[in-house]
């Protein structure tokens, strides 16, 4: 049986939740018969109470030192409570002889050994486990003692490398000695975190164990005031039950919605957890909304909410950890997005073997203004136990993936990460030595806030002119240039109401800079902080256009002798003007008007001028522009702009001429996210193809 130490992470019963929740003996337990222990030790098994088997499995061991079953289970039950010295122990008394037996012993050991830094001993070991690997039938151990191998060459080549952050450790009004975890941030001086805050270890009547009342993990809320956070009690709203775990919040953009974790035990006594969400109402948070069961999905973990945003729609996705079926291992990286037009979230979706492996993936924190996940593992190359990583991207398509530095990560169990306002820091939580522990100095999780050794601060900021005076009332919305797709992806809308501008960039990527106003044309910049190596001041400015009032002329779009049918001369004409705008200009809607002069019957000429502006509609939307930015309309002889004739009845053809047009004008603007939202699936796909015209 292989006791998953990713257990803890289903939200909140095991490890230190559970501590004592055994009997407390009313004799020694030196005096209850061994029948009565196993007993014992089963039962607090079978209701996922570690410490409490533990306590009952060493006296049981003692009484039986050559009931290798026994001291293997010793062993399991320290990694479970992880007291990675004392596991280490029970392990090698295993390894020295029966190792054959209890291959994942050798296993475990390598892994108590990483846990402890012995990078050395560990690869060992792991090597004597790929030998071992054929008597094991679960391909989970043959595939992570590689990754154990990686991990032990790779931290032992970082040795000498610099922390990447200074590391604090909170006050112990935050800190307790059991366990912390989930630590967001709503301001520069605010964070809410899960607690099971209580002070001690209190002892439970096993027998009772369905219907006593237990110590339950809960929401709480710390201010930093001065210098230091200072835990300001229970997080007010309709999160803290009375019979449940909570925790694992997520907070929208604007702080009008939070997802969170709601965790309890099923008839078969497995944890299992489910997303509920709540809206702010008039500053107050209305009744908590469990989502529906395609998210939710029976008897299948579902936790860990983290928020992004798709880049072309600016729909909601909600990425979360479970272990549903359909993954790749354990628990794993889902995410489900947000239906605009059906106002619902849809199926959820395994975020891919590129992220997902045979380990455990956790606690997924989304920064939107650099589109970069952080998640942590146990599965892949890096210091040991659960490490934090990083990529770009979105859904399922992501870039490769980094490992974070020392100081943010150890050989111990290191996620929950988060970033603070300015990015110069943020938290994570670890059961690193040197925190508030109960039983040993590993058992439990403690929140951490952590300064980047070495941050770069880069401020943008400018001024908006049109043709003569300074700009104001507008709007900056900055993108990520996405070398995965080669398109801008939004990150943040910046009104502004004054002059100059100003706002940060992060360190190491290619923005576009759009200026935005309303009754004049976007401008873009294209700005890369790649190079960037100190923090710096940049400046850019922004000359915009007005959008004319009056049509344009599009001169030299032609048509064949008394046909709808565009010459080749035209298209070059709408390639090189029209389209090149629309493309430049992604949110205009413009209509198309077509002219004749009074030559012919003036219903045949109303008609053809329809046909003609149609024409060029139908040219546009094959060249990828969606047809809900393009309207038309046919004049016929209706309006025009020079004399058909002369005073005198003559006939003038340079008149005629200038009559016979096609012009185009600005008629309203769309949100890009309307504009592509209201596309059905098929044609999306077809302006995805077309969207790089080339000229």
């Amino acid at each position: 049986m292989r006791l998953k130490r990713a257990v803890f992470f289903f939200v909140f019963i095991f490890c230190v939740t559970s501590t004592g929740l055994g009997q407390l003996e009313e004799k020694p337990i030196e005096d209850i018969s061994t029948k009565q222990l196993k007993g014992f030790a089963k039962n607090a098994m079978r209701l996922g109470d570690g410490y409490t088997a533990l306590h009952y499995y060493l006296e049981w061991a003692k009484r039986k030192p050559k009931n290798t079953d026994v001291t293997f289970q010793v062993a399991e039950l320290y990694r479970y409570t992880r007291n990675y010295a004392e596991a280490e122990i029970w392990y090698s008394k295993i390894t020295k002889s029966h190792a054959q037996k209890y291959p994942t012993a050798v296993f475990y050991l390598a892994e108590m050994q990483v846990a402890q830094e012995k990078y050395s001993k560990a690869k060992e070991n792991y090597l004597i486990f790929k030998k071992l690997a054929r008597y094991v039938d679960d391909i989970y151990y043959r595939d992570q003692y590689k990754n154990g191998l990686l991990t032990c060459d790779y931290a032992l080549s970082m040795t000498d490398s610099i922390p990447m952050a200074v590391v604090t450790n909170l006050p112990k009004s935050i800190n307790k000695p059991h366990v912390e975890f989930s630590p967001v941030v709503l301001d520069e001086n605010t964070i809410i975190f899960g607690s099971l805050n209580v002070e001690g270890l209190d002892y439970y009547n096993l027998s009772a164990h369905d219907s006593m009342e237990i110590p339950l993990r809960k929401f709480y809320i710390a201010k930093k005031i001065g210098n230091e956070w200072i835990n300001q009690g229970e997080l007010m709203g309709p999160f803290n039950t009375y019979n449940a775990h909570v925790g694992n919040a997520a907070i929208s953009e604007n702080k009008d919605k939070i997802y969170f974790t709601i965790c309890h035990k099923n008839w078969k006594n497995e944890t299992v957890c489910e997303l509920y969400f709540a809206n702010k109402l008039f500053d107050k948070w209305a009744v908590a909304t469990k989502m529906n069961e395609s998210i939710n999905l029976p008897n299948y973990t579902t936790t860990q909410p983290a928020i992004g945003y798709d880049s072309r729609t600016n729909a909601e996705v909600l990425y979360f950890v479970s272990n549903r079926p359909g993954g790749k291992g354990g628990l794993d990286l889902w995410y489900t997005e947000y239906n605009t037009r059906k106002k619902e979230f849809k199926t959820p979706k395994n975020m891919g073997a590129k992220l997902n492996g045979r380990g455990d993936e956790v606690t997924p924190y989304y920064d939107r203004s650099t589109r970069t996940l952080y998640f942590s593992s146990n599965g892949r190359m890096g210091y040991g136990g659960y490490d934090v990583y990083k990529t770009s991207g979105e859904k399922r398509r992501w870039n490769e993936i980094e490992i974070l530095g020392k100081g943010i990560n150890s050989s111990y169990d290191d996620f929950d990460f988060v970033l603070n306002i300015d990015k110069s820091g943020g938290f994570f939580v670890s059961n690193r030595p040197g925190g508030t522990a109960l039983l040993n100095e590993t058992c439990c999780d403690d929140i951490y806030e952590f300064k980047f050794s070495k941050f770069i601060k880069i401020d943008l900021k400018g001024k908006l002119f049109d043709e003569s005076n300074e700009v104001t009332d507008y709007q900056i919305n900055v993108y990520l240039k996405d070398s995965l797709n080669d398109h801008k992806v939004m990150v943040s809308k910046n009104a502004f109401s004054y002059v100059p501008y100003n706002f940060g960039l992060d360190q190491g990527y290619t923005y576009i800079i759009e200026a935005v106003k309303k009754g004049y044309y976007k401008q873009q910049v294209e700005i890369s902080t790649k190079e960037i190596v100190e923090s710096t001041t940049l400046v850019q400015d922004f000359y915009l256009k007005k959008i004319p009032l009056e049509p344009v002329v599009l001169k030299g779009v032609l048509y064949e002798f008394d046909s709808d049918k565009l010459t080749p001369s035209a298209k070059i004409t709408i390639d090189t003007t029209l389209l090149a705008l629309m493309i430049d200009q992604p949110n205009i809607v413009v209509q198309i008007s077509s002219h004749t002069d009074s030559k012919g019957k003036a219903a045949y000429n109303m008609d053809l001028s329809n046909r003609r502006a149609k024409s060029v509609v139908t040219y546009l939307t094959d060249k990828g522009i969606p047809p809900n930015r393009l309207k038309y309309k046919g004049y016929g002889e209706t309006s025009p702009i020079a004399p058909n004739e002369f005073p005198d009845g003559r006939d003038n053809p340079a008149g005629r001429q200038l009559n016979r047009r096609t012009e185009f004008l600005v008629v309203g603007e769309l949100d890009f996210e309307i504009l592509y939202e209201d596309l059905d699936e098929s044609k999306k796909e077809r302006y995805k193809r077309k969207k790089n015209v080339q000229f």
